[in-house]
């Protein structure tokens, strides 16, 4: 690691009103440390930018003197793109806050803030967008991948709600992506990962939603294949109010669970006949499902993925489960290799599937599973780290046979690379082509989902 000083940035320091945090400082381990515990990079220096001008300036002057760069949100990334070795990185933690034009129904969010952000502000005016699962995950991240969550089926994905941008490009010019402005980059923007700018500042439309009707249903494990394969085929017909998560994970007693998550966001009267087959066709070791703010539904998720924690995560795309693949799915649970570890089922259906393939960057618009194999440990050892990672790989491996090609761009990670085409296409040569136009130098090349520059 290359040690830097004050007197090393004196023609960067005066441009800012934000801050740098250099290797000396006492708030460096802290500025570095990310979601996963596991990641441990040493960049030259944090420019902590407090508005969109610092980080034109930062892009200027890191570009000026062959810095490599790399951009901090919300910092969730599992795989640790957000931090670069002896390099620049941006953070856009604290650019502004959350704007809401609750006449226009939209939301004006910094390239930094995360699902919470948004959420508290938002659900103050009776508004909500499309958003993830967990409060602490980044906003802008979460858009450039897609964006998965528990109203994908009546609002789309996250990005297909984003409205447009602000971006600092590679040669530290701040434009507007809409629409009508820069219209090649915002299409690219929506699920094509962060390759070609800093996002600064991000605008989504809302929806009038507070309360939605969900919660946990559990099941042992000795239930999980007959309640999988009923859930097979009453998401089949869920309307698009209805978005069921799935998946296992572990009580504190170390029992692993099968859970269903449903998220009803029309009328509560209606929710709660849709899922009466859904929570009586079965015995539940419990049903938690209730009229709850979508805040708290949100937020409920925090203290299970904590930061700190080490993180390694797989992902495969179903197109619908099937017997062989439900019995991979229980034996993955049946063999966790941690406490913390989980398997997530991602539902994708209603208006996320009726989105053209080429209107936005993301481009498996079928109905499908997005399966998230999350490994979490605590351990710092090689040895721990070799055992969750192997068993979160071999479930991927077990599914592989039944998968669609490529994967959930946001969560593959560094030597996941060859699965990035695959999993853009049919839109990947459109994105190597907006590559070579806003970052040909391929400048930003440490985030989601690498896009290596077209050869001139």
């Amino acid at each position: 690691m290359t040690t830097s000083r004050k007197e090393n940035f004196k023609d960067l320091l005066p441009l800012l009103n934000g801050h740098i945090i250099l290797p000396e400082d006492e708030a460096y381990h802290t500025a570095r440390q990310l979601w996963s515990g596991k990641i441990n990079k040493h960049p030259k220096a944090i420019v902590r930018c407090a508005d969109a001008q610092d980080v034109v300036h930062t892009v200027r002057w890191a570009r000026r003197y062959g810095l490599a760069l790399s951009v901090l949100g919300g910092g969730h990334d599992f795989a640790g793109r957000a931090l670069c070795d002896d390099g620049i990185v941006i953070d856009c933690s604290q650019v502004g806050s959350v704007i809401i034009d609750p006449e226009a129904r939209t939301a004006r969010v910094p390239g930094g803030a995360t699902v919470g952000d948004l959420i508290s502000v938002s659900q103050k005016y009776g508004l909500l967008t499309s958003t993830g699962n967990v409060a602490g995950v980044g906003l802008g991240g979460l858009t450039l991948g897609g964006g998965y969550g528990p109203l994908i089926g009546k609002f789309g994905m996250v990005a297909d709600n984003l409205l447009s941008a602000q971006v600092v490009t590679a040669d530290g010019n701040l434009i507007t992506a809409s629409p009508t402005e820069n219209a090649d980059l915002f299409w690219g923007l929506r699920g094509g990962g962060g390759n070609f700018g800093v996002v600064v500042s991000l605008e989504y439309r809302l929806y009038p939603i507070t309360n939605v009707l969900s919660g946990l249903l559990l099941y042992p494990l000795n239930q999980a294949k007959e309640v999988l394969h009923f859930y097979r085929e009453f998401i089949k017909t869920a309307p698009d109010e209805l978005t069921i998560l799935a998946g296992f994970f572990q009580l504190p007693n170390g029992m692993p669970i099968l859970f269903l998550s449903p998220t009803y966001c029309g009328s509560l009267e209606e929710g709660e006949r849709l899922l009466k087959p859904l929570r009586t066709f079965s015995q539940p070791m419990a049903d938690q499902v209730q009229a709850t703010p979508y805040e708290t539904l949100i937020n409920a998720i925090n203290p299970l993925v904590p930061k700190g924690r080490r993180y390694f995560i797989q992902t495969q795309t179903l197109d619908m489960l099937r017997a062989e693949t439900i019995d991979v799915l229980v034996e993955m649970a049946q063999q966790f290799s941690s406490p913390f570890s989980a398997i997530t089922i991602h539902q994708f259906h209603g208006a996320a599937s009726r989105v053209a393939v080429s209107e936005t960057a993301f481009a498996l618009r079928q109905d499908h599973l997005m399966i998230e194999i999350s490994a979490a440990w605590e351990s710092p050892s090689l040895e721990d780290d070799q055992l969750h990672i192997q068993w979160a790989r071999a479930g991927s491996l077990s599914l592989e046979p039944y998968a669609l090609q490529g994967g959930y761009i946001n969560l593959l990670g560094e030597e996941e690379q060859d699965r990035v085409p695959q999993a853009l296409a049919p839109n990947y040569d459109r994105l190597l082509k907006l590559k070579q136009t806003y970052d040909p130098g391929d400048v930003f090349h440490s985030t989601i989902g690498h896009i290596p520059p077209t050869e001139s």
